[in-house]
């Protein structure tokens, strides 16, 4: 159990990283500072029956959020504190996504890395989409938790 919720949380603080990263580097305006770590419950729960640009491979296709839900506190110490919470997706039925990462573009949210997983069958209408978040409030953890994080060597 305590290899996967490394790997976890190792995951996590790799896609948070690769969502701020480029978009500071690429801001040539001063804007509000963002949360740490991107959205968080709230923003997301505001933009629930909006839909996100999610690209894979060389498609974009439309998946609406229809759930943005609270998730109860942790007791395990390494996240006890954080923001935990699910978001909901509804995706086309014809163009099913296998779990992975993806790069979601939203209007309010703008560009953010999430790991989504299908859940369940297709219906007639849609393909079911999760993603489970576990994030620190606190910037100073965040900056703490990258700096700890295993080292991977990226092709840009």
């Amino acid at each position: 159990m305590q290899n996967r919720r490394k790997f976890l949380r190792a995951c996590s603080l790799v896609a948070v990283a690769t969502a701020c990263i480029p978009a500071a580097l690429t801001q040539t305006q001063v804007a509000a500072a963002p949360r740490p770590g991107g959205p968080g419950f709230a923003e997301f729960l505001e933009q629930v029956n909006t839909t996100f640009a999610v690209r894979a491979d060389t498609k974009t296709i439309r998946m609406k959020l229809v759930h943005a839900g609270a998730l109860p506190a942790m007791t395990v110490p390494e996240v006890a504190g954080n923001e935990n919470f699910t978001l909901m997706f509804h995706g086309p039925r014809h163009s099913p996504l296998p779990q992975d990462t993806y790069p979601f573009d939203h209007p309010q949210l703008g560009r953010l890395a999430i790991f989504i997983v299908p859940v369940g069958q297709p219906v007639a209408t849609h393909c079911r989409y999760q993603a489970v978040f576990s994030r620190t409030t606190d910037a100073a953890e965040l900056a703490r938790q990258v700096s700890h994080a295993p080292k991977r060597a990226f092709n840009c």
